[in-house]
């Protein structure tokens, strides 16, 4: 049985860059060699050709996330600092193709961003305290590459603390308004 996994974006764009992007129509994603390089890399039951990447039916990319935030069943979170924006979901997907659409479109982001921005994106297994990455992601002024990250001990150590730290302060958020 799959279990659901956390998801955690840190992107370094100017607040003007991201507004662009979150009202834009998220690109359509091709299944080439990045791609299908890092599909090939996966541990998965039941695997076939990553032929095609289903993409969200909504249209523009901020209601993408904005639908992770109208639901407390995925204790989705965002928060911006200082040039930073977090975008964080605990209980994300719980498999390959479920995380396919979202891959998408933090790809597209690339497109928004300028020399000197960066960011980051993976699906780990925090919830349930393992090391497992279904997806990481880098991302710079055009480029967004997927990595064949397996385990979060080839993560960062220094970003998976932060990682950490940031979905467990939406966990405690949440906590607090259930307590109460």
């Amino acid at each position: 049985m799959s279990e659901l996994r956390s998801l955690f974006v840190k992107l370094k764009i100017k607040k003007e860059n991201l507004e662009r992007f979150l009202k834009a129509k998220p690109t359509t994603p091709v299944p080439d060699e990045d791609w299908t390089s890092w599909w090939d890399s996966r541990n998965m039951y039941s695997k076939s050709p990553l032929i095609e990447i289903p993409v969200y039916s909504k249209e523009i990319s901020g209601d993408i996330f904005e639908s992770y935030l109208d639901t407390e069943k995925t204790l989705s979170r965002e928060k911006h600092e200082e040039g930073v924006y977090f975008f964080t979901s605990v209980l994300f997907a719980e498999n390959y193709y479920e995380i396919l659409p979202m891959l998408a479109v933090l790809k597209s982001i690339a497109l928004y961003m300028e020399p000197g921005d960066e960011g980051v994106a993976f699906i780990y297994d925090y919830f349930w305290g393992g090391d497992d990455v279904m997806a990481h992601l880098e991302l710079s002024a055009g480029q967004a590459v997927l990595r064949d990250t397996k385990s979060t001990v080839k993560i960062n150590k220094q970003l998976l603390m932060e990682a950490n730290k940031v979905i467990q302060d939406v966990m405690d958020v949440i906590s607090a308004k259930y307590k109460n």
